[in-house]
């Protein structure tokens, strides 16, 4: 072998491994950002599945309060809204009083504490529950959510996206509570 071949060949072996570590770097920082996204997605499931459970959540309140379900009609909430208290809400403070609660009242209770933790916080960020307009099944009659109309609950949060803007996701459930017993 001369040495002249040897001379030429000095430093490629150092090029080979810095080529190398640029590989293995980009390769770390794909799998990073497949780690941060996984934790975002979990996140989002787990938000999702809290919303979800609300909606159900709702749906039984509505169903068990057919007799005036009308009053859920159209009630946006969110924890910041006030509850009127009247003796049948379990947070009145005289639960001796024969005042008995309105049905919009017993409505408003009924949103507000199935979207909130007992602390008044939201269970979900930003969260909010909004339940639409009864479509009313009979509109011959005077009633304006008559049995086997429909309800649609809707669950909003905050969510994270990639660029730090907050997103909005929301769960959408079409619910027909029944008839009155």
């Amino acid at each position: 072998m001369s040495t002249t071949s040897f001379s030429k060949q000095r430093g490629t072996s150092l090029l080979e491994v810095l080529i190398a570590a640029i590989i293995v770097a980009i390769g770390l920082l794909g799998i990073a950002a497949l780690q941060m996204k996984s934790v975002q997605y979990s996140v989002d499931s787990q938000y999702r599945s809290v919303a979800t459970d609300i909606a159900w959540s709702m749906a039984d309140r509505i169903r068990a309060n057919l007799a005036e379900d009308n009053s859920y009609s159209a009630i946006a909430a969110d924890c910041n809204t006030v509850v009127q208290s009247c003796a049948m809400i379990p947070t009145a403070s005289d639960a001796s009083s024969t005042d008995s609660c309105t049905a919009v009242e017993i409505a408003a209770y009924d949103i507000k504490s199935v979207l909130c933790t007992v602390g008044g916080q939201p269970e979900l960020p930003g969260g909010t529950l909004r339940i639409a307009r009864c479509a009313d099944a009979d509109n011959t009659d005077t009633d304006d959510c008559s049995p086997h109309s429909t309800f649609e609950i809707q669950v909003t949060w905050n969510t994270r996206s990639d660029l730090g803007n907050g997103f909005q996701d929301s769960v959408v459930m079409v619910i027909v509570p029944g008839t009155e017993q």
